[in-house]
């Protein structure tokens, strides 16, 4: 005899699939406006456990199952999307959803009646203590946490600032705007389309005319090949590993909470006990705000969203952008200006490229007009957060290029021709010759973009995610003999981190920090022409991923020629799948395989064990003295 089914079981089963149903959609879509109605869901199926067991009725399998799987649902979400308001406290909301399973602990502790009650109270309290042991846990870990574990460097940093408070800025130092893309691949604009692209399909003809009028470099690396470390490389001329930060930094979504479970979304970030670059860093922007510049940083900063990780904790004057890139939430746009931070824009407003490209070009132009008129010396860090993915294009077809309606090309030709604005005003206002404009990327492309023969793209270290376009313009310094002139190509390999010692060196500061190792090296010779194009002006680039060092770029003198080899250690194929992953070593001949498709590691079995002691070294060195104390 089949045993009928009471109208409660029925229910349960409808309310399973309703909440399995629509939290499908949540994960499915990552939609933050569908989180709060999936915790209300959570909400309601502990209300219902909670009333079955005070009518000392057990609670439902399917209740239990419901119940667990859009609490773990959440949980999901929010390690994997991120977190809107509701990520704020999401470490109280998973506390307060045990209550009622304690509840029905409590109560099933009494009753001793039946068989029935005896289940009941062991899936209960079994329940209820596997979820009071993962609080105790979380709590545990994340307490360890909050206990700091680096070295500070804050006393060098302050000295070093203090020296060099008592300069000035000469009238003859250039004013410095650098622009950062982000994703975007060496070779996909116009002026260096015969390195890579079969056609030139991307119109950048103001980028263009930078190189035209001054420098560009052919070999010039990303120092990672995510956009974190990079930023950090650019700002403070070291390696991003030195400064704890080894991989892309996600939002924390609370105010210095060292208990928000976001932390977790980053093992790297969890493990080091670092939400950003550290406030005992140098970068470009103190060492040029010490000296009398205006400092800001417009665009996408993702270095931190609270506390000394903030821009005007780095020496920006004046931050307008967001702390995160587009396809991060929250994507809100903060302003940051005489020490305060205010929303200036929601998520759901910035996600028009086209729109986002415009106010950004007007808070440049503006913020630049503001010093200009005040006499001021500036230095302006544009860091757009395009083309990264995803991109957003408006209906009017603004940026659509003349070849094509791919949405990828717009975004740049549109963003050219933003620059192209700038540009004017610059040369309106009298300043354009004085102004050094550094034009450059964060790393290879992403989901789109041309890495022409190049092998890889963004997340691996081989060259088509590591480099990146290098150009350089300063009409005053090509007039005075410091900086060539006339598309001048540079072939010597250089990074990232150079940019610090070598603006901070045209700025007429050669001083540079005494307490810690600096990686980068002045290019001043290099771009003046002082030295020949070719010249090595590197030892050796280290390229890492995840804090792992994973290959070593060196020149090496082969039968009377010195070659650029590039060495990588246990680098997993790209043609390997999940279930069968392959790691190889390599070597590769840059000079004469730039596509690195030849490895020459049996060939020449000398060359890679040089290499591989010089990386083994490097590496040793990181872990006896990570933050490169002097």
């Amino acid at each position: 005899m089949v045993k009928k089914q009471s109208g409660s079981d029925t229910l349960s089963i409808v309310w399973f699939f309703v909440c399995f149903a629509y939290s499908a959609v949540l994960l499915g879509t990552g939609l933050n406006s569908l989180a709060p109605f999936a915790a209300v869901l959570a909400a309601l199926t502990a209300v219902i456990i909670l009333i079955r067991a005070l009518m000392r009725k057990p609670a439902s399998k399917l209740n239990l199952a419901t119940y667990f799987y859009t609490v773990i649902e959440l949980f999901v979400y929010f390690l994997v999307w991120g977190a809107d308001n509701i990520g704020r406290i999401i470490w109280y909301n998973l506390v307060l959803s045990a209550i009622p399973l304690l509840a029905a602990s409590f109560l099933c502790v009494f009753d001793k009646k039946t068989a029935e009650g005896t289940f009941k109270r062991f899936t209960t309290i079994a329940l209820s203590v596997t979820m009071t042991l993962s609080a105790v846990c979380y709590v545990f870990f994340m307490s360890l946490r909050a206990k700091p574990n680096v070295e500070s460097l804050m006393k060098g940093h302050d000295e070093y600032l203090n020296e060099l408070r008592s300069m000035r800025a000469s009238n003859d130092a250039p004013n410095v705007l650098v622009i950062l893309m982000d994703d975007m691949a060496y070779s996909d604009i116009s002026a260096y389309s015969y390195l890579g692209r079969t056609d030139a399909t991307i119109q950048t003809p103001n980028i263009d005319a930078l190189a035209d009028e001054g420098i560009f470099m052919e070999n010039f690396y990303a120092s990672a090949p995510v956009c974190t470390p990079s930023r950090f490389s650019l700002l403070t001329g070291r390696y991003a590993t030195r400064g704890y930060i080894d991989n892309v930094i996600f939002p924390t979504c609370v105010d210095s909470d060292p208990y928000s479970i976001t932390h977790f979304i980053n093992p790297y970030q969890f493990l080091n006990n670092v939400d950003g670059i550290l406030g005992d860093e140098i970068t470009i922007a103190e060492a040029l705000q010490a000296i009398g510049y205006d400092t800001s940083c417009i665009g996408k900063w993702n270095l931190g969203d609270y506390g000394e990780y903030l821009p005007m904790n780095q020496g920006f004057d004046y931050f307008y952008g967001s702390y995160y890139v587009n396809d991060m939430t929250p994507y809100n746009w903060v302003k940051e200006e005489n020490g305060v931070a205010t929303e200036v824009r929601t998520h759901y407003e910035n996600l028009d490229q086209s729109e986002s490209t415009r106010l950004f070009t007007e808070e440049v132009k503006s913020t630049l007009k503001k010093s200009i008129d005040a006499g001021n010396k500036f230095f302006n860090f544009y860091a757009t957060p395009w083309p990264h993915y995803p991109i957003f294009s408006d209906d009017n077809g603004n940026g659509i290029g003349d070849k094509s309606d791919d949405s990828y090309v717009q975004c740049i030709e549109e963003f050219d021709k933003s620059l192209g604005e700038i540009f004017d005003m610059l040369k309106e206002e009298g300043v354009y010759d004085d102004t050094m404009i550094i034009f450059t990327s964060d790393n290879g492309p992403g989901r789109e973009g041309v890495t022409g023969a190049l092998r890889g793209r963004k997340n691996t270290t081989f060259d088509g995610g590591m480099k990146v376009p290098m150009i350089v313009s300063y009409k005053k310094g090509v007039a005075d003999g410091t900086l060539k002139g006339g598309g001048y190509r540079i072939e010597s390999s250089a990074m990232l981190t150079d940019l610090f010692p070598t603006i901070l060196s045209y700025a007429g500061v050669d001083l540079l920090p005494s307490d810690r190792i600096i990686d980068g090296v002045n290019l001043k010779d290099l771009w003046s022409g002082s030295v020949a194009p070719d010249t090595r002006v590197h030892d050796a680039l280290f390229y890492m991923k995840k804090g792992s060092v994973q290959a070593v770029q060196m020149p090496v003198e082969l039968n009377g020629t010195v070659y650029d080899f590039k060495y990588y250690e246990n680098v997993r194929t790209e043609n390997s799948a999940f279930i069968d992953q392959k790691y190889k070593n390599y070597l590769f001949n840059l000079d004469t395989d730039p596509a690195e498709g030849y490895n020459v590691s049996m060939t020449h079995p000398d060359i890679a064990e040089n290499l591989y002691r010089a990386l083994c070294d490097f590496r040793t060195s990181l872990k006896e003295n990570r933050r490169g104390i002097k």
